[in-house]
């Protein structure tokens, strides 16, 4: 008796286990969760006229870095680094990207703004 109750345990246990690895899977599977870092990329000005962008990257209100982007002659002009906001050990693991990679989203940004001649990106995307 002591013996088919183990093998039924066992059993059991097996099939649960079997059983949560594909409901788990299933129920995870094309979700995300994306927990914001509390940085805001601004675009103050977008000048349609000379094609430049500028981008400020923000943290609680304190400006880290300026970029400024001419979309006609590439040039980019870099004033601060986020590097110094991973200088705080409790910042460090919560953000993920480095100055090249805010420069890379900034002219990728400037560019579609300056092709779709937007002057305000948050009218564009509907925010206040």
């Amino acid at each position: 008796m002591k013996r088919s109750s183990c093998n039924v345990t066992k059993v059991v246990g097996i099939v649960l286990a079997i059983f949560s690895i594909f409901y788990v899977r299933k129920c995870l599977a094309g979700k995300a969760l994306f927990i914001s870092s509390g940085i805001k990329v601004d675009y103050p000005l977008i000048n349609l006229e000379n094609s430049e962008v500028t981008a400020y990257i923000t943290y609680k209100g304190k400006t880290y870095m300026r970029i400024q982007y001419n979309v006609l002659t590439e040039e980019t002009k870099v004033n601060g680094s986020i590097e110094t906001l991973k200088l705080n050990r409790l910042l460090k693991n919560k953000i993920t990207l480095n100055d090249a990679e805010f420069i890379e989203m900034v002219q990728s940004s400037a560019r579609f703004f300056i092709e779709n001649e937007i002057t305000n990106p948050d009218d564009y995307y509907g925010q206040n």
